[in-house]
This record gives structure tokens, sequence and C-alpha cells, in this order.
């Protein structure tokens, strides 16, 4: 067998590869031993048809998988040992009248070659975004964490923000349990004083706000004319918010983490920051992302992408849908390309020690939102190790390391115009920008 390359221009080349009958006859020799065995031909015991009558019937279908086999794994390799740097995929050259009792077999397969360009991160300037979170939204957080480790207390009747423990019996259904929280409902008029035991009869329009809000608290479908609900009370409470003590400090970062009230502000104000912080970095990605996409250019193997969509996606039927489907492609494609020389030039890569530990991080801080900061570790890499096994979510991670990295090589290499915001100006940016994207 051999293969050479003929480069018809800087952005396509053709493959050609010649396969000996010698490549393929001895594994078509013994695939047709196989039949033989099995092969089941009127007029003859099992295992005793005549080689003759299993050539006629199965030698040319096994020579043309035998040969598809060599081909793909052959210009495969080449690709791979040659360091071919391609879009797409081979498509191969449809010839007719093939031979297949010849001595040699010559195909020929297209390949879209990706374009040579140079990147410099250096001429690329955007602004980044450093948020400063104020004592106001640091509060939020104190008292989001002050009733989420509450307690509840039981009332004697019902108070604006009273939590109803309730049987809800929909017309014609039975009674289902299910809890009210009365300060998320449109009007309370009508369990505002009511006791234990009272039964309320309502329609659900004129205590949600929306159909689809009153068919999630009741299970059950709802119009937009509404339903009629039965409730009969069952316990009457009330969330009352934790002290803002030690106690509370130990039950959010764990025990001795933070030993005073200013540290656990301090504390929240730290994590809330570089919290948005990392949303303010994947907003130099995007700015840089669109920098080079506008400053980075290269011409793209456009014939040879639009014959390879034809043959590759079953969903693109004609030429014209291909070339559509192509303008749809075009940034993400220059992007990947853009990405790829840019991670290549500063040897950026990811190894599955690194993914590991990113699984082991997001489970670790996942669970600290939930007040789970004292796993022992050896569980956490447990769980680490699980979620790794689903392929989706070891690319997600992969992914995300590698976007870390990229980060790291844009913050050094391109200018930043860094520019302190509040959390409410920094989001009025991104919405701002979002828009404009859409728009784009």
């Amino acid at each position: 067998m051999n293969i050479t390359k003929n480069t018809t221009d800087n952005l396509n080349a053709v493959l050609t590869v010649t396969v000996d009958k010698a490549d393929y006859q001895e594994k078509v020799v013994n695939v047709l031993n196989q039949y033989k065995k099995t092969a089941s031909i009127k007029g003859f015991r099992k295992g005793q048809v005549p080689m003759s009558f299993v050539k006629k019937q199965y030698e040319q279908a096994v020579i043309l998988d035998t040969v598809n086999e060599i081909l793909q794994k052959s210009v495969s390799d080449y690709i791979n040992t040659e360091k071919l740097s391609i879009l797409g995929n081979p498509v191969p050259v449809i010839k007719e009248n093939i031979d297949w009792n010849a001595d040699q077999l010559n195909f020929d397969f297209e390949l879209g070659l990706a374009p040579e360009f140079d990147v410099d991160l250096s001429k690329v300037e955007v602004d980044s975004y450093k948020v400063q979170v104020a004592d106001e939204e640091v509060q939020k957080y104190v008292d989001n964490f002050a009733g989420r480790f509450g307690s509840l207390k039981s009332l004697a009747e019902v108070e604006a923000e009273a939590i109803l423990k309730v049987d809800a019996q929909v017309e014609g259904q039975e009674a289902k349990p299910t809890f009210i929280r009365l300060e998320e409902l449109k009007d309370t008029a009508a369990f505002i004083g009511k006791k234990v035991g009272d039964v309320i009869e309502v329609n659900a329009n004129t205590i949600f706000d929306t159909a689809e809000e009153a068919a999630q608290q009741l299970n059950t479908e709802v119009s937009e004319e509404g339903v009629n609900v039965t409730y009969t009370i069952k316990e009457i409470n009330k969330a009352e918010k934790a002290e803002v003590n030690q106690e509370l400090f130990d039950k959010v970062y764990g025990e001795g983490t933070v030993d005073s009230e200013e540290a656990f502000r301090n504390k929240i104000k730290a994590e809330s920051e570089n919290m948005y912080n990392k949303e303010a970095d994947k907003q130099i990605i995007n700015e840089v992302v669109s920098k080079l996409l506008d400053t980075v250019s290269f011409e793209l193997p456009t014939a040879f992408l639009t014959k390879w969509l034809l043959t590759s996606n079953e969903n693109v039927t004609s030429e014209e849908q291909a070339k559509e489907e192509l303008v749809k492609m075009d940034k993400g494609l220059r992007y990947q390309l853009i990405e790829a020389k840019i991670a290549e030039t500063n040897n950026v890569e990811v190894n599955a020690e690194e993914v590991k530990e990113a699984a082991f991080t997001a489970i670790k801080d996942q669970l600290k939102m939930y007040g789970q900061s004292s796993i022992p570790e050896e569980t956490l890499q447990q769980i680490a190790m699980s979620a790794l096994q689903n392929q989706e979510e070891y690319n997600r991670l992969s992914y995300q390391v590698f976007t870390d990295k990229m980060l790291a090589v844009f913050k050094e290499n391109v200018k930043l115009n860094e520019k302190e915001v509040t959390f409410d100006e920094f989001v009025d940016l991104i919405t701002e920008k979002n828009k404009e994207l859409a728009e784009a």
C-alpha cells in the first residue's frame, strides 16, 4: 500500500491511496472461509457449500468492506503521522466501474487544509471589570444565610409571612398535601387570621400570578380561567431567622473557620466578589474572541467544506443548503482555528489529573452552597470520580479547564483596561453587551 499527497493549493490537497491485492487478500480469504462454514445455500448441507459458490455470492462485498476498513485506518494514520491540520473529514472521490479483481486499487480523498495565519494577542485591547460588592449586597447574603439556617415557629393563626401546611383539593380530585408561603401569593386576604382546621375555598386565579404557577403548586392542569381549590389548614408556621452568631458562622463555613461577625461579613464579601469576578473573566473571553474574529483574517476552503457538509450531514441535501449552513458555522469555525493556534503557541494542554481536580473542586463548592462544608475529602473524591464516569461531564470539565488556561493566556498577553464597578453596574453592562451580541 502506498499513500501520496498532492497539494492543490494552500487550502486543498488530494490523498491518493494505492491498495495492493496482497494488502487485503489474506483477510478476505479468512472471512470467506468463515462464511463457508456457516453459509446456508439451497442444495448443500451447512458447511459443505463449495468455495466457488461462496465467492460468487460474498467475495465482492467482503473485498469492499475489507478495503474500506484499510482505507479508513491508513488515511487516518497518515494524517496523524504527517501532522496534517485539516478541516472536517477527508471526502472520498467517487469512482465508477472499479475493477475489484485488479492487482492494484487506487482511491482519492480530498482534504480541506487549515489555513496558515498568526495571532498577535499583544495588539488586542479590551475592558476588564473588577466588581466591588457593597455592604448592602453583603447584608442580603447574611439575611439569606440566617433564613436558610433558621427555624420554624408555630403560630396560632395565619400572619402575613406564614408558611402553611395544607391539604389542597381541586374540583373532583383527591386532596393532596402541600405547602404555601403567603409571601409568594398574589392575594393573601382569604388566609389571614385563619386557624388550624379552617377551610378556605378560592379560585386559583385570585391567589397565583399565572396559571402556570398555580399548576406547579397544585400539581394539576390549570386553565387561564383558573380552577376552584379547597384548602384545609393543617399547620401554621413562621420562619424565624437564625441569630448572626458563631453557631451560624460554623453552619455556613465549617466549625472555627470564622470567629466573628466582621470576619463572617468579610468572607461573604470576598467570596461573592470572587464569584462575580469569575463572571467578569467570562466577559474578558467574550471581548477577546470578538476582537480576534474582527482582526484575524484568513481564507477557508469553502468549496471543500460545502462538499464535506453534503457528504457528512444527512440533513444537508443540496449545495445551496450546504452553503447556508457554512455561513452559520463561519464564526464558530474561525474561532476554533484561532483558539487552536493560540493553544499551540502557548502550549495549552489539559490532562486527566487536571480534569479530576476540577471535578473535585466543583463538587466541593456546590456542596458548600448547601451548608455541607465538612464532608471528608475521601468522600468528595469518590463523588468526583463517579461524576467523571459520565463522558459528557468529563468533556464539559475538560473544556472548562482548557478555557481557564486560555483566560490566563489572555490576561498575560492582552492589554486590559481595568474598571471598578458595582454589582448593579456590572449587571447592566453584561445585559447591554448580551443585547448587542444577540442583535449582531
